[in-house]
């Protein structure tokens, strides 16, 4: 991957690796794919104590299979761990995400978010979501949430009568789904970049 301050832009369709995030440490991964090609993504993360591990995933399909497959390993105490899947797709695209969290039966004091949202643009487009918690204790704090469907018609409505056309309106809701990491950058300059980068990619919408 290539890094840009501190956003990653994935650039190999098959990613395996493997982070073990030591004792006290702090960890933050904002992946942005526009790939247009096949994906196959696959991370595990192993995490000690007083861990706080934060991933967020921002996917763009048009016509492709793509499957994201995290797991997490919560193996010592007061750690933090956040998941978060976003999914635009077009056409006749499917992205698969598959959050899976295993929390210890010995460890304590644990925190494990997983969140999957993902908008469909056409009737042949599809996304599936699985957050999944497999928890052997009961210290430990945790949750998950799916939404999936189509764009929000009123959100559109509002920003067409503020006078924006209907794709441009269209296209700043997509962009929502890149905001987590967007929010993320500090430059102002490199943010615009980027939302430029996303903005063109997204394409013909109607």
């Amino acid at each position: 991957m290539n890094k840009k301050n501190n956003v990653f832009f994935l650039n190999n369709k098959n990613f395996t690796k493997k982070i073990y995030i030591t004792n006290n440490t702090q960890k933050e991964l904002l992946i942005v794919d526009i790939i247009k090609d096949e994906v196959e993504f696959n991370l595990d993360v192993y995490l000690e104590d007083n861990c706080d591990f934060h991933l967020v995933v921002s996917s763009l399909n048009e016509n492709f299979k793509k499957v994201f497959s995290i797991n997490v390993y919560h193996n010592g105490n007061n750690s933090v761990s956040k998941c978060e899947m976003f999914g635009v797709n077009k056409n006749f695209s499917s992205t698969s995400f598959f959050l899976e969290a295993y929390i210890d039966k010995e460890s304590k004091s644990n925190y494990c978010e997983q969140k999957i949202r993902g908008v469909l643009l056409s009737d042949n487009a599809e996304i599936q979501g699985k957050p999944n918690l497999i928890i052997d204790t009961n210290n430990i704090k945790a949750k998950h949430a799916l939404a999936i469907g189509r764009l929000n018609l009123a959100h559109l409505f509002y920003l067409q009568c503020k006078g924006i056309k209907k794709e441009d309106a269209i296209k700043l809701l997509l962009l929502s789904y890149f905001n987590v990491i967007l929010y993320n950058i500090g430059e102002d300059v490199m943010r615009e970049k980027i939302m430029e980068i996303i903005f063109n990619e997204i394409g013909e919408v109607s």
